[in-house]
């Protein structure tokens, strides 16, 4: 499943990549022939910057996609970068989060942060404290991924929406997917700690 999702977002980048030149071009007329002026002009050119949002944010998706597909290779399974990931987690979690009323707001870490966990755990840890954050429901508010970096631990934390309060057994069903000692929560910030991968 992992290498037929991974061949099949390469096709789907190529599609976008395809989709962003014909746009491109299409500008371009746009551009050339600038004095000229007609009625649909200002709907021709809205359209165009809407193609190239969607584009962007199809190929943030297809990346975050492709990560997880890799995310069980066997040089993923004993650590991975956590800023790496929990960007990904961000990014596959958009929808979810949308769905719910809210929207991901997430923090990067300006570097990066080996950590001694396999990609598809700290995908999977991730994942589920976003949606679990969101699990009472929302109309509106953010759900705020962060990163700290630290010298035995390096950690990802998940403030639900403000008025929120998910459902603290939630908690243990997290604290299942990783070690003990390594979910916390206080009440308003849900921290998932990942041991730091000493480098050799």
């Amino acid at each position: 499943m992992g290498s037929v999702t991974a061949l099949t977002m390469h096709e789907m980048q190529n599609v976008l990549a395809i989709i962003r030149e014909s746009a491109g071009l299409m500008g371009d007329i746009l551009k050339v022939n600038s004095r000229v002026d007609f009625k649909h002009r200002p709907n021709m050119e809205r359209t165009l910057e809407n193609i190239a949002s969607h584009v962007d944010r199809g190929k943030n998706l297809l990346e975050a996609t492709s990560r997880l597909a890799h995310s069980p290779d066997d040089d993923m399974l004993e650590g991975c970068d956590l800023a790496v990931y929990a960007r990904t987690v961000a990014v596959l979690s958009e929808r979810l989060v949308r769905l719910r009323g809210a929207a991901v707001i997430f923090t990067p870490s300006p570097s990066a942060l080996p950590v001694g966990v396999g990609a598809l755990q700290v995908l999977m840890a991730g994942y589920r404290a976003v949606q679990w954050a969101v699990g009472a429901g929302t109309k509106d508010g953010e759900v705020r991924l962060d990163l700290e970096a630290g010298r035995d631990f390096h950690v990802m934390s998940v403030r639900p929406p403000a008025g929120i309060t998910p459902d603290p057994a939630g908690v243990q069903f997290l604290a299942s997917l990783l070690e003990d000692g390594r979910v916390e929560w206080d009440g308003t910030r849900l921290r998932l700690l990942f041991p730091v991968r000493k480098q050799d």
